[in-house]
C-alpha cells in the first residue's frame, strides 16, 4: 500500500492537483489555506489589482516570512558565542 495520496488544492482562483505523503497532507492543507486567506486578504484591501498580482504579493510575502524564520532559526551565532564563552572559561581555570 502506498502512503501517497491525491489531493487538490484551491489556490487564487487555481485547481491544484498534487500527490503527497499522507503524513505531509495537512500541513499542505494548511498551506493552501494559509495561502487563499491571504490573497482574499489583499484582493479585499486592494480591489482590481488582478490575480496575478495578488499572488504576486503573497508570494514575496510567504518568501519574506520563511527567510526571516531561517535567518531567526539560524544557530551559527549561538554556536561562535559558546566557543568564545568556552575558551574564556578554559583561560580561566588555567590561571586559577
Amino acid at each position: 500500500m502506498s502512503d501517497k495520496i491525491q489531493i487538490r488544492l484551491n489556490v487564487g482562483r487555481n485547481v491544484i492537483p498534487l500527490t503527497v505523503s499522507m503524513e505531509k497532507e495537512h500541513v499542505y492543507r494548511e498551506a493552501a489555506h494559509a495561502i487563499q486567506d491571504k490573497f482574499n486578504r489583499y484582493r479585499t484591501k486592494y480591489p482590481e489589482q488582478g490575480e496575478e498580482r495578488y499572488l504576486s504579493i503573497v508570494l514575496l510575502d510567504f518568501a519574506v516570512r520563511a527567510l526571516l524564520a531561517e535567518q531567526e532559526a539560524d544557530s551559527e551565532p549561538f554556536n561562535r558565542a559558546i566557543v568564545a564563552l568556552n575558551n574564556e572559561l578554559a583561560q580561566l581555570q588555567n590561571e586559577g
